[in-house]
Protein backbone atom coordinates (compact mmCIF):
# COMPACT_ATOMS: atom_id res chain seq x y z
CA UNK A 1 0.00 0.00 0.00
CA UNK A 2 2.90 1.83 0.53
CA UNK A 3 3.83 2.02 -3.25
CA UNK A 4 -0.02 2.82 -4.28
CA UNK A 5 0.02 6.26 -1.74
CA UNK A 6 3.38 7.28 -2.72
CA UNK A 7 2.41 6.97 -6.71
CA UNK A 8 -0.68 9.17 -6.12
CA UNK A 9 1.46 11.78 -4.44
CA UNK A 10 3.15 11.53 -7.85
CA UNK A 11 0.81 11.93 -9.64
CA UNK A 12 -0.68 14.83 -7.72
CA UNK A 13 2.38 16.54 -7.88
CA UNK A 14 2.36 16.27 -11.72
CA UNK A 15 -1.50 17.56 -11.66
CA UNK A 16 -0.08 20.47 -9.84
CA UNK A 17 3.00 20.91 -11.90
CA UNK A 18 0.52 20.83 -15.24
CA UNK A 19 -2.19 23.41 -13.31
CA UNK A 20 0.97 25.91 -12.42
CA UNK A 21 1.60 25.78 -16.02
CA UNK A 22 -1.57 26.56 -17.15
CA UNK A 23 -1.96 29.08 -14.99
CA UNK A 24 1.49 30.55 -15.72
CA UNK A 25 0.07 30.78 -19.53
CA UNK A 26 -3.06 32.09 -18.48
CA UNK A 27 -1.29 34.71 -16.39
CA UNK A 28 0.83 35.80 -19.63
CA UNK A 29 -2.02 35.51 -21.56
CA UNK A 30 -4.02 37.82 -19.81
CA UNK A 31 -0.83 40.51 -19.53
CA UNK A 32 0.30 40.11 -22.79
CA UNK A 33 -3.17 41.52 -23.23
CA UNK A 34 -3.17 44.45 -21.35
CA UNK A 35 0.43 45.54 -22.40
CA UNK A 36 -1.15 45.25 -25.77
CA UNK A 37 -4.28 47.80 -24.73
CA UNK A 38 -1.64 50.15 -23.27
CA UNK A 39 0.59 50.10 -25.92
CA UNK A 40 -2.98 51.09 -27.93
CA UNK A 41 -3.36 54.09 -25.55
CA UNK A 42 0.19 55.01 -25.68
CA UNK A 43 0.44 55.29 -29.33
CA UNK A 44 -2.91 57.17 -29.29
CA UNK A 45 -2.21 59.67 -27.05
CA UNK A 46 1.34 60.23 -29.00
CA UNK A 47 -0.19 60.56 -32.05
CA UNK A 48 -2.91 63.38 -30.27
CA UNK A 49 0.00 64.98 -29.21
CA UNK A 50 1.76 65.28 -33.02
CA UNK A 51 -1.46 66.33 -34.17
CA UNK A 52 -2.16 69.01 -31.25
CA UNK A 53 1.70 70.54 -32.38
CA UNK A 54 1.55 70.60 -35.67
CA UNK A 55 -2.16 72.38 -35.76
CA UNK A 56 -0.21 74.70 -32.99
CA UNK A 57 2.49 75.75 -35.38
CA UNK A 58 0.15 76.54 -38.51
CA UNK A 59 -2.05 78.29 -36.16
CA UNK A 60 0.43 80.54 -34.73
CA UNK A 61 2.26 81.09 -37.98
CA UNK A 62 -1.36 82.24 -39.34
CA UNK A 63 -1.87 84.17 -36.19
CA UNK A 64 1.14 85.74 -36.41
CA UNK A 65 1.74 86.62 -40.07
CA UNK A 66 1.47 89.58 -39.75
CA UNK A 67 3.52 90.71 -36.94
CA UNK A 68 6.23 93.38 -37.18
CA UNK A 69 8.27 95.56 -35.40
CA UNK A 70 9.65 98.37 -37.97
CA UNK A 71 10.86 101.79 -37.76
CA UNK A 72 9.06 104.60 -39.76
CA UNK A 73 11.67 106.22 -41.91
CA UNK A 74 15.12 105.28 -42.28
CA UNK A 75 17.51 104.20 -39.93
CA UNK A 76 20.49 106.31 -40.72
CA UNK A 77 19.73 109.87 -40.86
CA UNK A 78 22.90 112.69 -41.91
CA UNK A 79 21.96 116.23 -40.01
CA UNK A 80 24.51 118.93 -39.49
CA UNK A 81 25.25 120.53 -35.91
CA UNK A 82 22.21 122.44 -34.68
CA UNK A 83 19.42 120.75 -36.38
CA UNK A 84 16.73 119.17 -34.32
CA UNK A 85 15.27 115.23 -35.34
CA UNK A 86 11.68 114.04 -34.99
CA UNK A 87 11.13 111.25 -34.30
CA UNK A 88 9.09 109.31 -36.77
CA UNK A 89 8.34 106.37 -34.56
CA UNK A 90 7.85 102.56 -34.86
CA UNK A 91 4.92 100.21 -36.31
CA UNK A 92 4.51 97.26 -34.18
CA UNK A 93 1.85 94.54 -34.88
CA UNK A 94 1.98 91.59 -31.88
CA UNK A 95 0.20 88.65 -32.62
CA UNK A 96 -2.12 90.69 -34.86
CA UNK A 97 -3.11 93.82 -32.75
CA UNK A 98 -1.42 96.81 -33.41
CA UNK A 99 1.04 98.00 -30.65
CA UNK A 100 2.54 100.85 -31.92
CA UNK A 101 1.81 103.02 -29.36
CA UNK A 102 3.34 101.39 -26.57
CA UNK A 103 6.73 101.80 -27.47
CA UNK A 104 9.56 103.63 -25.47
CA UNK A 105 12.85 105.19 -26.48
CA UNK A 106 16.14 105.96 -25.19
CA UNK A 107 18.89 107.84 -26.90
CA UNK A 108 22.90 108.57 -26.47
CA UNK A 109 24.00 111.92 -25.36
CA UNK A 110 21.36 113.45 -27.67
CA UNK A 111 19.02 116.32 -25.55
CA UNK A 112 15.00 116.16 -26.12
CA UNK A 113 13.71 118.57 -26.38
CA UNK A 114 10.09 119.87 -24.97
CA UNK A 115 8.52 119.41 -28.53
CA UNK A 116 9.61 115.70 -28.45
CA UNK A 117 12.98 116.32 -31.69
CA UNK A 118 16.13 115.33 -30.72
CA UNK A 119 19.38 117.59 -31.27
CA UNK A 120 22.92 117.07 -30.07
CA UNK A 121 25.96 119.77 -28.92
CA UNK A 122 28.65 117.91 -30.73
CA UNK A 123 29.86 116.09 -33.87
CA UNK A 124 29.11 112.55 -33.82
CA UNK A 125 26.73 109.29 -34.85
CA UNK A 126 24.15 108.89 -31.94
CA UNK A 127 21.08 106.14 -31.47
CA UNK A 128 18.03 105.96 -30.74
CA UNK A 129 16.74 102.33 -29.13
CA UNK A 130 12.96 101.80 -29.33
CA UNK A 131 11.29 98.68 -27.45
CA UNK A 132 8.09 97.78 -27.39
CA UNK A 133 6.33 96.49 -24.06
CA UNK A 134 4.58 94.13 -25.50
CA UNK A 135 4.83 90.40 -24.49
CA UNK A 136 6.10 89.10 -27.95
CA UNK A 137 8.52 91.93 -28.65
CA UNK A 138 9.65 92.66 -24.78
CA UNK A 139 9.64 89.21 -22.92
CA UNK A 140 9.76 86.22 -25.34
CA UNK A 141 12.19 87.67 -27.93
CA UNK A 142 13.50 90.74 -26.69
CA UNK A 143 13.61 92.80 -29.68
CA UNK A 144 14.70 96.43 -30.36
CA UNK A 145 15.44 98.11 -33.65
CA UNK A 146 17.82 101.49 -33.78
CA UNK A 147 18.05 104.42 -35.54
CA UNK A 148 21.37 106.18 -36.08
CA UNK A 149 21.90 109.83 -36.16
CA UNK A 150 24.81 111.54 -37.39
CA UNK A 151 25.67 114.74 -36.56
CA UNK A 152 28.27 116.60 -38.95
CA UNK A 153 29.31 120.14 -39.34
CA UNK A 154 28.05 121.66 -42.24
CA UNK A 155 30.47 122.23 -45.60
CA UNK A 156 29.85 123.07 -49.04
CA UNK A 157 30.23 119.86 -50.49
CA UNK A 158 28.32 118.47 -48.84
CA UNK A 159 25.57 121.15 -49.14
CA UNK A 160 25.59 120.35 -52.68
CA UNK A 161 25.78 116.63 -52.69
CA UNK A 162 22.38 116.75 -51.04
CA UNK A 163 23.75 115.12 -47.81
CA UNK A 164 22.37 117.87 -45.03
CA UNK A 165 20.55 120.89 -45.39
CA UNK A 166 22.71 123.82 -45.69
Amino acid sequence: MAKRSSAKKVRTKANMNISLDEDVVRYARSSAKKSSKNNKTFIAVIVCLLIGLVGGFFICQYVMRNDCFELIGTDEIYLTLGESYVDEGVRAISLGRDVSDKYSISSTNMKMNDDGSFTADEVGTYYIVYTVDDWQYNMLFKVQRIRLITFVEPSEDMVEQGVVNG
